[in-house]
C-alpha cells in the first residue's frame, strides 16, 4: 500500500496512516429512537420487550463507522453463544419470527 501511495501524481502529496483499534458504535438520539420503534413492534407482535444494550460494551463492526452519521441498529439477529470462535452456537429456531419482525420494521420505517 505504501508503494501505491508513493506513486502519487506530479505536484501532489499523498500519505497513508494506520491506527490500531476499531470504534464502538456511537449512541445517538436517532439510534435510540430506532430502538424504541423496534421495541414497540416487538411488543405488538407478542415477542416481548427489546431493550438496547450499551453500544460501548460491544465489539466493533461495520456499523460503528457510520452510526454517528446515520441512524442505525445492530444486533438484530438470532441469539447464541461463543461469537466468532470455535464452538459458536446460534438459535436457528428464532429466525422465522426475527425475519417477520425485520420485515415489518422496515415497512413501518417507510410509512
Amino acid at each position: 500500500m505504501q508503494a501505491i501511495v508513493d506513486r502519487n501524481l506530479n505536484q501532489t502529496d499523498a500519505e497513508i496512516i494506520f491506527e490500531d483499534g476499531l470504534p464502538s458504535m456511537i449512541p445517538t438520539a436517532g439510534n435510540y429512537a430506532l430502538a424504541e420503534e423496534l421495541n414497540q413492534l416487538s411488543q405488538d407482535m407478542g415477542l416481548g420487550e427489546v431493550k438496547p444494550g450499551d453500544p460501548g460494551s460491544r465489539g466493533a463492526g461495520d456499523i460503528s463507522f457510520v452510526s454517528e452519521y446515520l441512524d442505525c441498529l445492530d444486533g438484530l439477529g438470532a441469539s447464541g453463544s461463543g461469537a466468532h470462535a470455535p464452538g459458536e452456537t446460534i438459535n436457528m429456531k428464532e429466525y422465522p419470527e426475527l425475519i417477520k419482525r425485520s420485515t415489518l420494521f422496515l415497512y413501518r420505517l417507510t410509512r
